[in-house]
């Protein structure tokens, strides 16, 4: 009989009042079963049928395995017990079901804790996908900040969960309270507990200066606990159903969620009735409020503090792009003090570079002022090795410039003078660049066109001595143009090689006196007679020619 049937029988024998026979022939059912349902105050107790189980036989071997271990799983079990010619040959499914009806419960069992206004605020971490910057992939992570009494909740989107970030959330949260609570809860994260979770845990530095500062007590969950702040777990999962859910196309860019977050948070978040408390967090907060701890005038320095040393590129790194500094302090160690929207390089604790933070990855940025100074550097640097170099060639060729002149004056016979004048001229024009001069047009039209004549005067020349006459113009035009070279180079060059200048434009004047001078005395030997033996030779030198080229 079922509690339908009964139910019925009771109706038709006290509302209706038929006799058992009328009752029975209307539910087409036995009088016993009639004269049984009226026998009954309260409706039949199902019976659970029993079926005899393959694992009947088995079953008190399954509760020493229980009892000795507890942990013990089914598959395990079924193996103990399907051991033997007599062993289990039914399913696992048929074991499971029977393992629930006698396995002691497993998991924890958990206690709801009450929280005094401004007792205690929990903080975590959420990951809300990834957003497009640039040609950046990044992802978005929320912080969650929730006061345990009137649940009322401070979120911000970042693009990391650095230890700066979370420095710089917890202090946001803070000034959006209006104060600070007695202690702050948190889990494991690196940016808060360096080893160790719960009571044992040992705190990062830097964070026990930030809670000394607001006058937190740190409260450390234990580790895979996350039961023990649900309260912002609660939060988080609130922020991702319905904060994030359905809003694809309207958050596309971080300025979206940067923007979006203090809106939810006002008119949805804060001003709902939440379901624990039945009261909205804002109108619970106004009791919570006055008891907070004032916060300081001052709030807590959350930049990210890096060391870095610049590069030769005048140029250093970091979060994965490279930002410029000024030129001399290449290869020396800096600060890099960066916060949410901005980037300063130190260098002696005075601020030599000032940069917006970039968030995209793999970016160079310059500022036109470094750019400036570094090209005036290089200039300067090349216009300096410039200087030395020439100044090292000029040293070489004066000292190898006497000796040559030397020669050129005390010897007495052509060809070697002519060989130590054309040592002379190669010295001198390896002294000076003249690659800027040769590029006129003009003048090295003037030079080729020069040599051709020379190169067809010689040709056309027939005797020996006709050529060396030849060659000895050649020589003096040659040392004429040598000369002017070096007359633009002094004045071109008056500052810094001036006096060297000056003095080799002397020197270059002994050469074409020089050459004027063999020329002289090549001539005069064809054409007087020899002198005799004992008579003083003629005089080499010509007071026209040193007259005409060092006047006062």
């Amino acid at each position: 009989m079922n509690v339908a049937l009964w139910a019925e029988i009771r109706r038709l024998a006290e509302i209706e009042k038929l006799s058992g026979w009328a009752i029975s022939r209307r539910l087409r059912c036995s009088r016993h079963t009639v004269a049984a349902a009226l026998a009954l105050d309260q409706p039949p107790a199902r019976q659970a049928s029993h079926r005899a189980s393959l694992l009947d036989s088995h079953k008190t071997k399954i509760d020493a395995l229980l009892t000795k271990h507890p942990e013990l799983s089914a598959v395990r079990i079924r193996e103990e017990i399907a051991r033997g010619p007599e062993g289990y040959t039914g399913s696992a499914c048929t074991l499971r079901r029977h393992l629930r009806q006698v396995r002691p419960a497993r998991g924890r069992v958990y206690q709801e804790v009450h929280y005094e206004p401004a007792q205690a605020m929990q903080i975590d971490w959420g990951e809300c996908g990834h957003v497009r910057i640039g040609t950046t992939t990044r992802k978005v992570s929320v912080f969650v900040a929730v006061l345990c009494y009137s649940r009322l909740m401070f979120i911000e989107f970042t693009l990391s969960q650095r230890k700066a970030e979370f420095y710089r959330g917890i202090v946001r949260a803070l000034e959006f309270f209006g104060g600070s609570p007695r202690a702050v809860i948190f889990d494991n994260l690196k940016a808060a507990v360096l080893n160790g979770s719960g009571r044992a845990a040992c705190f990062h530095p830097e964070f026990m200066a930030l809670c000394g500062y607001y006058c937190l007590q740190p409260i450390a969950c234990e580790r895979r606990d996350p039961e023990s702040k649900g309260i912002v777990e609660g939060g988080v999962r609130y922020v991702k159903h319905n904060a994030l859910a359905g809003r694809g196309d309207e958050l596309v860019c971080f300025e979206g969620y940067v923007a979006f977050a203090p809106r939810w948070r006002d008119e949805v978040a804060n001003v709902r009735m939440h379901e624990t408390t039945r009261e909205r967090p804002v109108d619970r907060f106004q009791r919570e409020r006055s008891l907070l701890h004032a916060l300081p005038v001052i709030p807590f320095d959350t930049d990210e503090v890096v060391p870095a040393v610049v590069s030769p590129h005048a140029r250093i790194e970091f979060d994965g792009n490279r930002y410029s500094t000024p030129p001399e302090l290449t290869r020396r160690p800096v600060t890099i003090r960066a916060s949410r929207d901005e980037l300063r390089v130190l260098h002696e604790g005075q601020v030599v570079a000032q940069h917006v933070r970039c968030y995209q990855r793999g970016q160079l940025i310059l500022l036109p002022a470094h750019q400036l100074a570094a090209l005036a550097m290089r200039r300067q640097a090349h216009e300096i090795e410039i200087s030395l170099r020439r100044r090292a060639q000029l040293g070489a060729a004066h000292a190898l410039h006497l000796q040559a002149e030397h020669h050129v004056l005390q010897s007495g016979q052509p060809g070697q003078q002519f060989g130590m004048l054309e040592h002379h001229a190669a010295v001198v024009a390896a002294a000076f660049d003249f690659a800027a001069i040769d590029r006129d047009p003009a003048r090295r039209g003037r030079i080729e066109s020069h040599r051709n004549a020379q190169r067809r005067r010689l040709a056309a020349a027939g005797r020996p001595d006709q050529r060396d006459d030849l060659a000895v113009v050649d020589r003096e035009a040659d040392a004429i143009q040598r000369l002017h070279v070096m007359d633009l180079l002094v004045h071109t060059q008056r500052e810094t090689l001036g006096h060297v200048l000056k003095t080799h434009l002397t020197h270059a004047k002994l050469q074409i006196l020089a050459a004027r001078r063999q020329k002289w005395r090549v001539t005069n030997a064809r054409s007087a007679p020899a002198p005799s033996h004992g008579a003083p030779a003629r005089s080499p030198h010509r007071p026209e020619l040193i007259s005409r080229f060092f006047q006062p």
